[in-house]
């Protein structure tokens, strides 16, 4: 994080330095690379937050119909712990079942069953066509990109499997 805080602070000079290690004549085309790299990666970080905040009104109302206690607080904890990929959604949906539980059976059943429809809904709809509208990927490459790297390296590649998708389109495009 203190490193991250001192790139942050100085970004005009660590930017001047990258861009001076590229040759003079080519540097018009190496910013054009990386301007296109960063609007790829601002529309994956965009699309994550944006469907970070779907998933966590879609609980909250959810909890809300349901007459969960601390709803509000359960739906904050949805939508922080929905940028984890897989691990996020179970974690935060077992206190929001054990909270239905509290009200009895059939409003944990419900629940269950709702945070069941709206992660189906996130995985299948929400995060091909947010993130690949966002980060202008088709939204066939953003599954592909989600599946081949939880397959290939677990929760890390989950994380990395849109951006390095997001790069290497961006490499093409401007290649070709």
């Amino acid at each position: 994080l203190m490193i991250a805080a001192f790139i942050s602070s100085d970004i005009r000079r660590v930017q001047q330095f990258f861009f001076g290690l590229v040759l003079p004549r080519i540097r018009p085309e190496f910013e054009e690379l990386m301007a296109g790299v960063d609007r790829g990666l601002s529309g994956v970080i965009r699309g994550q937050l944006m469907i970070c905040a779907v998933n966590g009104t879609l609980t909250w109302a959810g909890l809300l119909f349901f007459e969960v206690p601390f709803h509000l607080l359960l739906s904050i904890l949805v939508t922080v712990l929905t940028l984890i990929p897989i691990f996020g959604t179970i974690i935060s949906s077992i206190p929001c079942i054990l909270f239905a539980l509290t009200m009895g059976f059939w409003h944990g059943v419900g629940i269950l069953i709702w945070i069941c429809v709206i992660h189906a809904l996130e995985a299948y709809v929400l995060n091909p066509k947010i993130i690949g509208h966002q980060a202008h990927i088709h939204p066939a490459l953003v599954v592909f990109a989600l599946v081949a790297g939880e397959h290939t390296y677990g929760l890390i590649g989950a994380l990395l499997g849109v951006p390095i998708i997001s790069i290497l389109q961006n490499l093409f495009l401007f290649i070709h």
